[in-house]
């Protein structure tokens, strides 16, 4: 007999739905292979050659997999794909032609290959596919401890000293990032000293200081942004009296007469007023900017053996004859090659990049998003004395521009199919 008190019940009641998942939820074997790619460009020396080529070929075949996915996200990001292709057609006029194809090609590929990262991967996992290849490029750094003074297995020892920045900031992220496995994260703390050393070593001031001012904002941001963003309007206040703690200063320094403050500070860090020869190096990109003022000289139109004046500045840098030198300002590199037209471009991307960044921040203040924010910040004040943002593929041109990708959020979900939702009526 069945009992009264269930009688009225009615049978569960089952809802069909569509099921979603997250686009971007890149299987292990794809973050693996992700890894090898960044390896390659955190360590970009000759013996890897063949490996990024390989690499290259397999990205582009995952771009046609994930087109649905990549070429939205390409049409949306189309503010970086404007000095590229300006840099494409310059091999019509740059007078040393003989690499440039090859070069257009990669600066073409730069940006399509790091829509593709921000395609598949969410913020959090790019950040630890960039970690474990700066984890194994310090590795890889390690043999080569008695020559780091010199660069190590880089060029040089700035861009060492970087790339060892690159692996304390991120590393000290996921050790901050309450989201990460707790053994990544004492892994990653590990590392800051070592990379520390390391870039001690190599004498590079300039990144030091990065490396010191970006720790600090990462803790800052972790321990104390976290309550004030709690409080209504408080995240906008606190931003408008650093800006404007920032511009008194500012003012107070550049007003005191006969002050010698600047020149103390690069006396601390070792340096000189003229960042070690690098303004005589803006005055010769300004004379070779005036003679070809719109559309510049174009694409590696002047760091090869054929032009007078950079050789010139190879001998004054000591530096042997065909080096491929730099101007140590990504502004003038860029002008220099593609002119007031390019330079506009440059800038162009950079500030869509990084207006998009700080709005991702400011909707979602996560360790993660915090790290591409410092990341960018460091990236973009580099521009003022180093070339590595006017580059091609590099950790440096990823960090300047990933953020502004990631606040796209693009494909976050996708169908999967129809599921079925039981509802229990009583």
């Amino acid at each position: 007999m069945p009992d009264p008190q269930i009688s009225h019940l009615q049978p569960p009641r089952v809802i069909p739905v569509n099921v979603y998942e997250d686009a971007r939820k890149a299987p292990a074997w794809e973050q693996a292979f992700y890894t090898i790619w960044m390896f390659t460009i955190f360590l970009p020396i000759d013996a890897f050659q063949p490996i990024r080529n390989i690499c290259i070929a397999g990205l582009l075949g995952m771009l046609i997999v994930h087109r649905a996915q990549a070429l939205p996200l390409i049409v949306k990001a189309w503010p970086l794909f404007l000095l590229p292709i300006l840099g494409a057609f310059s091999v019509f006029w740059t007078p040393y032609p003989a690499e440039a194809p090859k070069n257009a090609i990669l600066l073409l590929l730069t940006p399509t290959l790091l829509v593709l990262l921000a395609a598949r991967l969410r913020a959090i996992e790019f950040l630890r596919v960039v970690m474990f290849a700066a984890w194994l490029g310090t590795l890889y750094t390690a043999l080569f401890f008695a020559t780091l003074p010199a660069g190590g297995p880089y060029a040089q020892k700035n861009y060492l000293a970087f790339h060892m920045m690159i692996v304390i900031l991120v590393s000290l992220g996921t050790f901050l990032n309450e989201e990460e496995p707790l053994a990544l994260r004492l892994i990653g703390l590990a590392f800051v000293p070592v990379a520390f050393v390391f870039q001690y070593i190599a004498g590079s001031a300039t990144s030091l200081v990065f490396a010191v001012v970006g720790s600090a904002l990462l803790i800052m941001v972790k321990f104390v942004w976290g309550s004030v963003s709690k409080v209504r309007h408080m995240r906008t206040m606190v931003l408008a009296l650093l800006a404007a703690s920032a511009l008194v200063i500012a003012i107070t320094v550049l007003s005191v007469p006969n002050n010698t403050m600047v020149d103390d500070f690069f006396a601390l860090l070792g340096k000189d007023s003229t960042l070690t020869g690098r303004t005589a190096i803006w005055e010769a990109a300004e004379r070779v900017s005036a003679d070809h003022p719109w559309f510049g000289v174009g694409l590696d139109g002047f760091w090869n053996p054929l032009t007078g004046i950079a050789q010139t500045i190879n001998e004054n840098d000591h530096k042997a004859p065909g080096t491929k030198h730099s101007f140590h300002s990504a502004f003038w590199e860029v002008r220099v090659h593609f002119g007031l037209v390019g330079l506009g471009f440059f800038i162009l991307a950079v500030t869509w990049a990084g207006l998009r960044t700080v709005g991702l921040w400011l909707r979602e203040g996560s360790v993660a998003n915090s790290i591409l924010l410092v990341m960018f910040t460091v990236i973009l004040v580099s521009c003022f004395t180093e070339s590595y943002a006017a580059g091609f593929h590099s950790m440096m041109v990823y960090f300047l521009y990933y953020g502004g990708l990631a606040a796209f959020g693009i494909g976050e979900r996708k169908f999967v199919g129809v599921g079925q939702l039981v509802e229990h009526n009583a």
